[in-house]
């Protein structure tokens, strides 16, 4: 089932593993900004970064994503599980970014020939994910 289908994201089992009460507690103490109502997904990266991702808008995401990158995935592609599973892996390139005060880091990642690219800010929110190119050669 695609990200699409909204009635997944409440249930318990979705809660459990998108949202472990673990990584929850650590979020809420870690002194970062965010919204407990609007996570939908809490994990931590191959070197153990926490990172989360919130409903976010247009501009950072999953609704950013969802709107913006939506038809550069497959049509089966469950955007969650995807990041989930690319995010504990190590990734192939890293640059930074700033942006005004902000610094984003991005990321290029490759699956299953495929390259992808997740972008967050240095507090471990996640702006957008996307896949990037055709999986050869990258910047």
């Amino acid at each position: 089932m695609g990200s699409g289908y909204n009635g997944y994201m409440h249930t318990k089992g979705a809660n459990e593993r998108f949202k472990p009460k673990k990584l929850m507690n650590e979020l809420r103490n870690s002194g970062v900004k965010y919204t407990k109502k609007d996570v939908v997904l809490v994990t931590k990266n191959y070197n153990g970064k926490l990172l989360w991702l919130e409903k976010g808008n247009e501009l950072s995401g999953l609704e950013h994503i969802e709107m913006r990158h939506r038809n550069d995935f497959d049509a089966n592609t469950n955007i969650q599980d995807l990041l989930m599973k690319i995010l504990a892996s190590k990734p192939l390139k890293h640059f930074s970014r700033k942006k005004g005060k902000e610094l984003a880091d991005i990321y290029l990642y490759k699956v299953n020939s495929k390259l992808y690219l997740v972008a967050y800010g240095d507090n471990g929110y996640i702006v957008s994910f996307y896949p990037y190119g055709e999986g050869g050669n990258y910047v």
